[in-house]
């Protein structure tokens, strides 16, 4: 069995560019900003979404420049990364995934038969982005899995990661190497998050583990069709400058507030969790670790908004295990079945966890009732 030491960041050593925050000084603090505006703004413009799921949706990208919004058509899943960005004054792009994307060639750029380079989506938003850097942008893959993530979005992927542990002001790899000196030096800017939105049904592909572990998932599945909203005038947008969607850090050990107690109570959990995974070979790595430390940190600067549509409130810590681990899960079999009866049993108040997850165990028990009726399970609804 693991022990929590094990999973504890390392206390930081020298400066070093893999081990320092990616903010600076001038980064703002989340409290500092008004969510509850964005909610608001969101409302009048005939949108309805539960505030957490939009205090999940902001603190991710906090986290991670990366997030996957999956659920059924219609939940508006699609339509949270412009309200949001509408609402804030940032600037945000929609390209929908074509079934024939086998390359990075629609994203990054290829060279046509004369030669000449012919930069993609993803890079010509880029380049604007970095020409802005005092204005968020947000770039959307609509249906992201109608082809396959691992074919055209793995160069991306990589860049997305490695953008993650360096400093500002150190060169990082440009997306494009090969693309002459015009476009072969743009890279990922820090005021630069990308979000997919997914369907999961008969025509699209799965996610492999390691898109999953490099994104935060955040699901729609809940549908009040009693409410209408909308009809009154929006309020005026607020303008976020680019630092305030900046994260704290990179990794935890590079956190500046890696030693808070909530820190301790995160690993501790994780813990207890990997020790089940294990067994099923589903267990996580550092990554993992790191991002939900650092999105439950992040979650502290908005403890208000992480409450359900009537008012319960929800902890940071269950959402982000649901967002970073329960994806991960999906097979059939006695070892599933076995996995999901013991995570169950941990997620419940009387279980092996320090503190009921309901949200968790909502999600589990709808994986293990669909284990039984079809044999095979996922995260997906």
């Amino acid at each position: 069995m693991a022990d929590v030491d094990d999973y504890l960041p390392a206390a930081p050593a020298a400066a070093t560019p893999a081990s320092q925050p990616v903010a600076t000084a001038s980064t703002v603090a989340l409290s500092t900003v008004d969510i509850q505006a964005v909610l608001d703004y969101i409302e009048a413009r005939g949108f309805h979404f539960a505030p957490w799921q939009v205090a999940s949706y902001i603190t991710a990208i906090r986290t991670k420049p990366f997030v996957i919004l999956a659920g059924v058509s219609g939940t508006g899943k699609s339509a949270l990364p412009r309200l949001v960005a509408d609402a804030t004054g940032a600037v945000a792009t929609t390209v929908p995934v074509r079934p024939d994307w086998n390359d990075s060639s629609e994203l990054l750029g290829y060279k046509n038969l004369r030669s000449d380079f012919e930069p993609g989506h993803l890079l010509q938003f880029a380049r604007e982005a970095a020409a802005n850097p005092d204005t968020q942008y947000f770039f959307l893959l609509d249906e992201m899995n109608i082809a396959r993530p691992e074919y055209y979005f793995a160069e991306v992927l990589s860049r997305i990661e490695e953008a993650g542990v360096l400093l500002d002001g150190v060169p990082a790899t440009p997306l494009k190497q090969d693309a002459g000196d015009e476009w072969g030096q743009v890279v990922i800017p820090s005021n630069l998050a990308i979000v997919g939105s997914v369907n999961m049904d008969e025509t699209t592909f799965g996610f492999s583990r390691k898109v999953l572990d490099r994104a935060f998932v955040i699901e729609f599945s809940e549908i009040d069709l009693s409410l209408i909203g909308g009809g009154g005038a929006a309020p005026a947008p607020q303008q976020w400058h680019s630092d305030a969607w900046r994260r704290e850090g990179a990794t935890l050990a590079g956190h500046p507030r890696s030693s808070e107690p909530s820190v301790v109570r995160v690993i501790e959990t994780l813990t207890e969790l990997n020790d089940l995974l294990q067994p099923a070979q589903l267990h996580f790595g550092y990554r993992v670790r790191d991002e939900i430390a650092m999105f439950v940190l992040a979650a502290e600067q908005q403890p208000d908004q992480f409450e359900s549509a009537e008012g319960g409130q929800i902890d940071p810590l269950d959402l982000a295990i649901s967002m970073k681990v329960l994806p991960r899960i999906q097979g059939s079999g006695p070892t599933i079945s076995n996995l999901l009866k013991q995570l169950g049993e941990w997620a419940q108040p009387s279980g092996g966890a320090a503190s009921a997850f309901p949200v968790c165990a909502q999600r589990i028990d709808l994986m293990q009732r669909r284990l039984v009726e079809t044999g095979f399970t996922n995260y997906w609804t």
